[in-house]
């Protein structure tokens, strides 16, 4: 059975139905990852190192892979940038549940200092079958509204040094329920495929948090990321994800 760990914070409203008994809680999530502890290290990458676990945020859980040793092989991980948790009194660091590892170029938002707390996804290639899972889908529904997204420096980087005129990534997002398609959206995170005002070969790698609409994914009971490089020119398969937004309805 798939293990989850949740730190369940809900806005709800419950409401009883004219016979009295049964609820209904309706109800618009925002999942920002600020979960206002002093759990995790500053400057640090997380995920819990047992098999098949997600990091969970009002019913939704955002999954990851590893291996037998514990070892991250893929899927999301919690970032919590430098400076947003104070030291201990006695100027160490905070101690941090779970693994951690400096926030190198790998895992790092590019160029949006504002950031605090946000999921990096490695599309490895040795994933979790769910990238986001709704955990209620038995009395529940889930429908996804939107997300905001943004490249890392090192993908940023990469991009830079390797993509050449014609070359595109695309960030692909699918929903499924009941393990069957319910529809797809896509993003562009670099496009070299687009000519400016003046006709000139434009350039565009994004690198700032850019809204993401999953609307047309529908409602879910999970969603997969793809991160599709056609010319293959990108190593590094990572995207950073804050602020998803999806509704989602409980019945009891």
């Amino acid at each position: 059975m798939r293990k989850i760990l949740f730190y369940i914070i809900a806005l709800t409203s419950v409401v009883s139905c004219l016979n009295g008994t049964s609820y209904s809680s309706s109800y618009q999530v925002l999942a920002t990852f600020d979960y206002g502890d002093a759990k995790f290290r500053s400057d640090s990458t997380f995920y819990v190192s047992a098999e098949n676990i997600g990091i969970g945020w009002n019913y939704l859980a955002f999954c990851h892979k590893v291996d037998a040793s514990g070892d991250f092989l893929g899927g999301f991980r919690l970032s919590c940038l430098e400076g947003q948790i104070k030291e201990n009194a006695d100027g160490t660091a905070p101690q941090a549940e779970g693994d951690a590892q400096p926030l190198d170029m790998t895992w790092r938002v590019n160029t949006v200092p504002e950031a605090n707390n946000y999921m990096v996804f490695w599309d490895s290639g040795d994933m979790p079958e769910s990238h986001i899972l709704f955990m209620n889908p038995t009395n529940g529904k889930c429908t996804m509204a939107l997300c905001y997204v943004c490249n890392t420096a090192k993908v940023a980087e990469e991009i830079k040094s390797k993509f050449e005129r014609g070359d595109k990534l695309i960030l692909k997002a699918t929903g499924f329920l009941a393990k069957n398609e319910t529809g797809s959206a896509e993003i562009a995170l670099a496009d070299y495929t687009q000519n400016d005002k003046n006709g000139t070969p434009k350039d565009s790698i994004m690198s700032r948090w850019t809204q993401f609409d999953l609307e047309k994914l529908g409602m879910v009971d999970e969603v997969r990321f793809e991160i599709i490089d056609e010319n293959n020119k990108i190593l590094s398969k990572y995207f950073c994800l804050d602020n998803l937004s999806a509704s989602i309805s409980l019945e009891y």
